[in-house]
């Protein structure tokens, strides 16, 4: 539906709340919309400025930052501009025919803020924001206190300035917004207010993870590729390599579009945020040709993807039991559309979260969404609807009514039977036993009819049962049953589940403080379930990353266990690893899997480096064998070069494990 065009009085309200939401987004990174709501509000301004050129903008149309009055007492030798917005397949191929057939970049475009940097002699001396684009303000102190990417020395005695991106990964966004909560704060709302109100905080008591990456470094070179290698041999990561290992060079519309979808494709993947694709001209003499505008240079562009985080209206939170008893929380949300999905569903942490940001049905909150996570609510944006009540989370267990166990903060109900639906849930799960058909719908008909209790009782079913249950209903009201189809699939999964891997099995009974990678590690020390059973803490505990309270919850998992456990062997599961006189390639090895590998998931690379004898670690160290990846910025990848640890593009790697 088209927006009606703004009035003039609307115009001013609508630069007010432009100027209101980047004043707080600059000076504190509190956020009072989201980046899709600022950039849909700044389009309406931009439209009516060009009906209206009269109307005064206050600069929002024209300024390098949008809505940002004040600069800093830093000025900028050369301006710090901002690039012109493409979105649309014909505007890429306007963009690249501008160009008159020169070679063009796509680059990510990180979702962070911009920054200056100055050495003398390889050592940091200033650093500076953007600003206004002509002067910034001075934030050396708060870089000298640790941004990955901006050494305080570098290793050659170099001197000039290097412009980039400072942005958080989605474990540091993490990690910072906990500690701000754990600092009597609100939750961070996305990673680049995080890093906007962090790094231009003085007093801050809290430590806020960040990386730095360039993508412009002083110097004389004949094109961007030239400038950026140069970086990369100072010891800074570049915005170019960081999405695909390599510069992606483009000659034409076709392949600039081609790059632009392979950087969206990998977003999700990605360890960082991202918002955009930049198209930026090569050579130097493009770049010259074209100039620049009095806020944007005519030789590059970005493509921007859709926003990661989104606002929309808390419906109602829902309170479920998981798999080993712990409470879990889900917000029920208005359809809002982000990163490219229409999300109604979202995690919440816990209830001191919950309590903490003060949350309350009704509420227009963030809801957040990057890399592989799940989406999830992060604090309250924006004005708020008068006489809201915050949430309560209930005082007990929701289907026994038994009292909460408070004594950590992910409360946990002890009523065995009240996480079974989970737990048959989790045993079918991709990462677990992989059973087709068998999601949350039939897992809450079986436990409500008595046909499994525990994931045993699954190898009980028979076609028959399982095609009279009700999983859904009709629009009209009417039951709609499993059917004879779908239940033949389900016993057929389950016959297949059988076979699968001796790790799965331990991963799919559900331990407490177990999953996929504890799973292949005790599958790997103890190879049978009797073995396993019999082993002690302390046995357990050896084994590197386990520890004693780890291994005294296996322990405890498995004795509890014990008798479905039994069942299960008896219905054929696999019970063991299975023994083979074949070479063990990779015996004594350690990799490290950082983004995809041709052919496998995140589960099964991992058992495949296992079965083939070596083991699949998630952090590189001294004892790395080779890590893994085609990003070669990374700081993974930036840890393996310093340590000297080989890289293998995963392709390669891929061969590794089919030979």
């Amino acid at each position: 539906m088209t927006e009606t065009a703004l009035t003039e009085s609307d115009f001013a309200a609508a630069v007010g709340q432009v100027q209101a939401a980047a004043k707080s987004y600059y000076d504190t990174g509190d956020v009072l919309m989201t980046d899709a709501d600022y950039d849909a509000l700044l389009d309406r301004i931009a439209e009516a400025k060009r009906a209206h050129p009269e109307w005064d903008d206050r600069g929002v149309t024209t300024r390098v930052a949008a809505g940002v009055s004040s600069g800093g007492d830093v000025r900028h030798p050369v301006p710090m501009m901002s690039l012109d917005k493409i979105n649309d397949e014909d505007s890429v191929r306007d963009f690249v025919a501008g160009l008159g057939g020169e070679p063009l970049l796509v680059e990510v475009k990180l979702d962070g803020l911009a920054i200056r940097v100055e050495y003398e002699s390889g050592r940091l001396t200033l650093a500076a924001l953007r600003g206004d684009g002509s002067t910034g303000e001075n934030v050396t102190a708060q870089v000298l206190r640790g941004i990955a990417g901006l050494p305080e020395r570098l290793a050659t005695p170099w001197t000039g300035e290097v412009r980039g991106e400072v942005y958080m990964t989605v474990g540091d966004f993490e990690t910072a917004s906990a500690n701000r909560v754990a600092a009597g704060a609100k939750a961070f709302i996305n990673s680049r207010g995080a890093v906007a109100g962090s790094i231009r905080s003085i007093d801050r008591t809290y430590e806020t993870p960040m990386t730095f990456s360039a993508y412009d470094v002083s110097g004389s070179f004949d094109s961007h590729r030239a400038r950026m290698t140069h970086a990369v041999e100072l010891g800074f990561p570049v915005a170019g390599r960081l999405a695909t290992g390599e510069f992606q060079v483009a000659a034409d519309g076709d392949e600039a579009l081609a790059a632009i979808a392979r950087i969206g494709e990998l977003r999700r993947s990605l360890e960082f945020p991202i918002d955009g694709a930049v198209l930026t001209a090569d050579l130097e003499s493009t770049r010259r040709r074209l100039g620049s505008g009095s806020r944007t240079p005519y030789w590059a562009a970005a493509f921007k993807y859709p926003a990661d985080t989104g606002s929309t209206v808390l419906r109602d939170i829902e309170v479920r039991v998981g798999r080993t008893g712990r409470i879990s929380l889900r917000a029920v949300l208005d359809p809002v559309f982000v990163d490219g999905t229409t999300i109604t569903y979202a995690t919440l942490h816990n209830p001191k979260f919950v309590e903490e940001q003060g949350l309350a049905i009704g509420q227009t909150v963030a809801v957040w969404r990057a890399g592989d996570v799940i989406p999830r609510v992060t604090a309250p944006i924006g004005e708020q609807p008068h006489g809201l009540t915050p949430w309560a989370p209930p005082e007990t267990c929701p289907q026994c009514g038994e009292p909460w166990d408070k004594s950590s903060l992910l409360w946990r109900c002890h009523t065995a039977s009240c996480s079974a639906v989970n737990a048959l849930e989790y045993w079918c799960s991709r990462e677990a036993m992989d059973v087709e058909g068998a999601g949350e719908a039939l897992c809450v008909v079986l436990v409500n009819t008595g046909l499994a209790n525990d994931v045993a009782d699954l190898y009980s079913l028979t076609e028959e049962q399982l095609a009279e249950l009700p999983v859904g209903n009709t629009k009209a009201g009417g039951v709609v049953l499993l059917g004879k189809l779908n239940a033949a699939k389900v016993v057929a999964s389950l016959e297949g589940s059988k076979s699968q891997p001796f790790n799965r099995v331990i991963t799919g009974l559900g331990i407490r403080m177990t999953g996929r990678s504890v799973g292949r590690w005790l599958a790997a020390r103890f190879k049978t379930m009797e073995a396993l059973r019999a082993a002690t803490v302390e046995e357990i505990a050896e084994i590197d990353k386990m520890g004693l309270i780890k291994a005294q919850h296996v322990v405890d998992g498995l004795v509890a266990m014990s008798g479905v456990i039994d069942r299960l062997a008896a219905a054929g599961v696999t019970m063991s690893v299975p023994e083979t006189d074949g070479e063990k390639p990779f015996e004594g090895r350690t990799y490290v899997v950082s983004g995809s590998v041709p052919g496998y998931t995140r589960t099964t690379v991992s058992e495949r480096i296992e079965e083939l004898g070596g083991r699949a670690s998630g952090s590189v160290s001294a004892t790395t064998t080779a890590l893994i990846t085609s990003e070669t910025t990374t700081a993974k990848a930036t840890k393996a070069a310093k340590l000297g640890i080989p890289i293998i593009d995963p392709a390669e790697f891929a061969e590794m494990l089919a030979g």
